[in-house]
């Protein structure tokens, strides 16, 4: 089911609240969040094409589970694995097409993986376990081919293969003791570059994160240290030619203590979310609800904002990879959040029969259901 809509840049009338610096290694916008005034509704409409509802197949191989990332390319949805279920690979009409790899410790398996790659030109999926020594290859039928050794174990890594050439460039958490934190090599594990962490450097904790979002074509890469305590920082490109990152994104904050925040970068925005640790118990802290913001790249006029998925006038999480909007949803989860638009006044109607007849298509005992849109380019 595609739904389509049209919709203004809600930006225009928001204030300026970034600026543009000009760097030895190119333009970093720096957004001031006490410039941001309000927090503004956005439209998915606005950032993105038509929204796609694809049901998963419900053949009994082919269910997910719980929550998972879900990787879309121009013919394939993959979804990773959820506890002891596998990833699954499946056609954008959400036929079931085969499951890839398994859980477990044996060759061409895993069990706790932290990224993927869906390479459909190339006929290849790649996976990292979250500690890994290897990618795991596998082509489009879910058939094993040779491994990817790596140059150094990678502890919550994020890569990027380009198959065409035979490289892959490497993201880890920058550990104190490593020698680097970005890296390229070829498919055989032999080291070309790399770049250490220097001020990034962190303590060997899990609790930090490495990020990428992939949604240009640029290699992106944010570093969330948030352990011993959250660090100002910025949304990276990372500049193979000439073997350097290059910070494009930061915002500033005020305060005593500095927020956890992160950065995804979209092709004519940024987006960011702030969030405070929340002590769950002796040992173990969370992040609190997180607020978003958003900033135009061009006219640098932004605000804080909630996402709206105007197609069904539910509310969506900034959920974007890949180049696409992606929200992977159980279909009881998805029926009550329809049900509950049903009752706003006023309804467009188009948008309620869009809903209702989304809802009529839902198996409540079925597999899940994936919204996806394309992101204007």
């Amino acid at each position: 089911m595609a739904c389509s809509s049209t919709q203004q840049d809600s930006l225009g009338e928001m204030p300026v609240i970034a600026e543009k610096v000009t760097l030895p290694t190119g333009d970093l916008i720096v957004c001031d969040l006490a410039k941001a005034t309000d927090t503004l509704d956005v439209p998915l409409s606005m950032l993105t094409e038509e929204l796609q509802i694809v049901p998963l197949d419900n053949r009994d191989e082919a269910l997910v589970g719980g929550w998972v990332r879900t990787t879309v390319s121009d013919n394939y949805i993959l979804v990773s694995n959820n506890r002891q279920v596998p990833y699954k690979l499946f056609g954008r009409d959400g036929k079931f097409i085969c499951t890839v790899g398994s859980f477990g410790q044996g060759p061409n398996e895993y069990q706790l993986t932290y990224a993927e790659q869906l390479d459909e030109a190339h006929n290849r999926i790649y996976i990292m376990s979250w500690n890994a020594e290897k990618i795991l290859v596998f082509d489009l039928k879910g058939n094993p081919q040779p491994y990817i050794p790596l140059n150094t174990r990678v502890p919550k890594g994020k890569f990027r293969v380009n198959t065409a050439d035979s490289t892959v460039i490497v993201t880890k958490l920058p550990f104190e003791g490593s020698a680097e934190m970005v890296w390229v090599q070829d498919m055989h594990g032999n080291r070309k570059q790399s770049i250490a962490p220097g001020h990034l450097m962190a303590p060997r904790d899990f609790s930090n994160e490495v990020m990428d979002a992939r949604n240009t074509s640029a290699y992106d890469v944010m570093f969330l240290i948030i352990v011993p305590e959250a660090k100002q920082d910025s949304l990276y490109h990372y500049n193979w030619e000439k073997n350097r990152l290059e910070p494009r994104f930061t915002t500033l904050f005020t305060g005593e203590k500095m927020p956890w925040h992160g950065y995804t970068e979209l092709p004519h925005h940024f987006m960011g979310d702030v969030s405070f640790p929340v002590q769950v118990s002796e040992t173990s802290f969370q992040g609190s609800a997180p607020a978003y913001y958003i900033v135009d790249k061009t006219t640098l006029k932004g605000n804080f904002m909630r996402l709206k998925n105007d197609f069904l006038h539910i509310s969506a999480w900034p959920s974007f990879s890949n180049g696409y909007y992606i929200a992977n949803m159980e279909p009881m989860t998805l029926k009550e959040q329809l049900e509950e638009a049903l009752k706003e006044e006023n309804l467009d109607e188009s948008v309620q029969a869009r809903i209702k007849a989304c809802l009529s298509s839902l198996d409540e005992n079925g597999n899940n259901v994936i919204l996806l849109a394309k992101l204007k380019n």
